[in-house]
């Protein structure tokens, strides 16, 4: 499979680089997907949920490369929802916001998921499952609560963004979602004319959109040269998201055309 040789490459450029382990940090979800999120930083905090910054992030690198195979369908719910896998982490949650006993989860999660059940027309899922058909990361690591105070070495992350984000596996995916500005420079280049989004994922800049007239809720359209990858470019998927943010992106992801099932 393509992909997976790609993802296997990625792993090994990862384990051999100079790069900090956490910044070795590569995401979770199905890596054959076609839908790729990238989000600004976990909501996580290293102090409070040592266990969960353990599992999550700290671990999710050697997590991947101790992996022998990437089958979902051997990893089964378990109850109470535990971490389990980068493949797959809380399989089990719900659609609802976790409160410590409802088996909910983060207010993002929630979110991707909605978006996800838009795209894939799952009208009344109540499960947290877009794991199955998406692959998420993170551009800084470091996670954070908040972003105002997410720890941001701007050397270690550009030598990250070099690796990860301009890698073959990456570009592999068809629609990509940057859940978060902030994090790439908007500016164009004066030599290349290009801005970081644009040079990162081998894209260019198409057109700007405002969700149902709402300035709250705009984002970014990009295509490739050949329009094999769609890249949308939003502010976080977390709080204040409006459902017709989420309608317009998901329409304009089925209307692509580029969600199909092919050799990976």
């Amino acid at each position: 499979m393509k992909r997976k040789k790609l993802f296997n490459n990625l792993l090994n450029e990862l384990d051999v680089s100079n790069l900090d382990d956490i910044y070795k940090y590569v995401g979770t979800g199905n890596p054959f997907a076609d839908i790729l999120i990238i989000g600004k930083e976990a909501s996580i905090s290293k102090e409070d949920k040592p266990n969960q910054y353990e599992n999550e992030i700290a671990n999710n690198f050697s997590g991947w490369k101790e992996m022998e195979d990437y089958d979902q369908a051997k990893i089964m719910e378990q109850s109470p929802i535990a971490y389990q896998t980068p493949l797959y982490p809380y399989k089990g949650q719900v659609l609802k916001i976790d409160n410590g006993t409802n088996n909910g989860t983060s207010r993002t999660w929630l979110t991707y998921q909605k978006l996800y059940n838009r795209i894939f027309n799952k009208n009344g899922n109540q499960n947290i499952d877009f794991h199955e058909d998406v692959f998420i990361t993170e551009v800084n690591p470091n996670p954070s609560p908040k972003t105002k105070d997410a720890v941001v070495d701007v050397e270690k992350l550009d030598n990250r963004k070099k690796l990860l984000f301009s890698s073959e596996f990456i570009h592999d995916f068809s629609v990509i979602i940057i859940a978060g500005v902030g994090y790439f420079d908007p500016n164009k280049n004066t030599l290349d004319g290009l801005n970081e989004i644009e040079k990162n994922f081998n894209v260019k800049f198409h057109e700007p959109k405002i969700a149902g007239g709402k300035s709250r809720q705009p984002y970014w359209i990009h295509w490739n040269e050949d329009k094999s990858r769609l890249l949308i470019n939003t502010y976080q998927l977390s709080m204040l998201v409006a459902d017709v943010l989420l309608d317009e992106i998901s329409e304009l992801i089925k209307n692509s055309e580029l969600l199909k099932s092919k050799e990976k």
